[in-house]
């Protein structure tokens, strides 16, 4: 019996998915050997049966040649590979490139397998976190299934292999979770790095233990919960965290191969709790415990920098009421920092270094640097530089980008 050709095509796409680091080498190789048109002859085709081991019948076979080769002379290999696992959509194309642009950095053209190692995120993945499979066993079997085989890797290999498995999700989210939990990359740009250290740095201020609001969610310590309980388990726990760092975190611990796409609570606070010590730590006594957690907002001149982001909207619109600050008050030869001193006085100060109430704010803005400035306005400059999102500004942070460096 002869299969019909798209049969045929999801056949090879699931033997070179099955085959793995021996299937994304093929693809490497013959693709070099193609002409401009992405043709190859008929010979070339052959070998490349031969190397990949694809098991193909006389009938398959001459299937493909009817519709893939030319008078019999030419395999058209680009045709068939396209047909074989699609193409990207730009969404998705989006997401490979950014993941090779955080990998290859210094715009080498390729990168090594000990480069991948060090960038991929391990201990997000689904084995890892429930603790089934140490990151080394989860790095080596990962990399048997990509570039296990590959000395330099492409952007080509890197977009063929994200292609070959991305063929078999027809959903962009699912397949941009894979990007969230191998390369930390989402589609709206934000690094979940950024939300972590701000519920880490929040933890080692406030001496939380966040892992007890998470066990009641847990009763049979199944290690997954629901996104809801999550989102309450962190309510409950008083720490200060916006919409769009909950959703990055949520992602980044989800378990993509759950059929209710639970997030792992237990990886979570596992990394969390590293600001006090280190897990096992039993076990490797030799380890570095850094008496003082490296996040950004516990660095001195942590005062200094905004470390709120916004979507990329506000931040655009921020940027340019910024430059028109900065202008207006360069060219009238006003420094701002001292503008904010009178609310630093014992009596009208809000107890915390640096910072003002959004009222003292816009007063400040307006009574005293006499800025024309829309209420609109203030409350974009307020969700900037309200960094401990207790209705106050950050006003060193905020002069320090509006003032000309001493």
């Amino acid at each position: 019996m002869v299969h019909p050709i798209f049969f045929i095509h999801e056949c090879i796409r699931d033997q070179l998915q099955r085959f793995g680091a021996k299937g994304i080498l093929a693809l490497k190789t013959f693709h070099a050997k193609c002409d401009n048109q992405r043709c190859m002859d008929i010979n070339t085709w052959r070998e490349f049966l031969r190397f990949s081991g694809l098991r193909l019948n006389p009938e398959e076979l001459a299937v493909l040649m009817r519709t893939h080769a030319t008078a019999g002379k030419e395999f058209q290999f680009g045709a068939f590979m396209e047909c074989v696992r699609g193409t990207l959509n730009n969404y998705r194309d989006k997401l490979v490139k950014a993941a090779w642009k955080k990998l290859d950095m210094d715009n080498v053209g390729y990168v090594t397998r000990d480069c991948l190692k060090e960038t991929y995120n391990l201990i997000a993945q689904p084995m890892v976190m429930v603790q089934q499979q140490t990151q080394e066993e989860a790095i080596v079997e990962w990399l048997n299934g990509s570039f296990a085989l590959i000395q330099k890797v492409t952007l080509f290999d890197f977009t063929e292999y994200y292609l070959l498995l991305g063929a078999s999700i027809p959903d962009d989210v699912d397949f941009e979770l894979l990007f969230i939990k191998a390369w930390k990359i989402r589609g709206d740009g934000y690094n979940v790095d950024k939300a972590l250290n701000n519920v880490k740095t929040q933890v080692y201020k406030n001496r939380n233990r966040i892992r007890e609001f998470f066990r009641d969610y847990d009763p049979l310590r199944h290690r997954l919960i629901i996104d809801e309980q999550f989102a309450a388990a962190l309510d409950n726990s008083k720490l200060i965290i916006s919409k769009q760092e909950m959703k990055a975190i949520i992602d980044n611990y989800r378990m993509n191969d759950d059929p209710m796409r639970r997030t792992c609570w237990t990886a979570f606070c596992d990394e969390i709790d590293t600001v006090y010590t280190l897990k096992e730590l039993e076990k490797t006594p030799l380890r570095n415990v850094l008496p003082i957690p490296n996040l950004e907002g516990l660095k001195p001149q942590r005062f200094l920098e905004a470390t709120v982001y916004l979507e990329p909207k506000k931040e655009a619109a921020l940027q340019v009421l910024l430059k028109r600050i900065r202008k207006e008050l360069y060219d009238r030869r006003i420094y701002l920092r001292g503008s904010f001193d009178d609310y630093a006085v014992p009596k009208l100060c809000v107890g915390i270094v640096g910072h003002v109430t959004y009222t003292q704010f816009a007063q400040a803005l307006s009574s005293y640097v006499m800025i024309r400035i829309e209420p609109e306005e203030i409350e974009l400059l307020c969700e900037k530089y309200d960094d401990l999102k207790n209705k106050t500004v950050n006003f060193l942070a905020f002069t320090t980008d509006i003032d000309p460096p001493p």
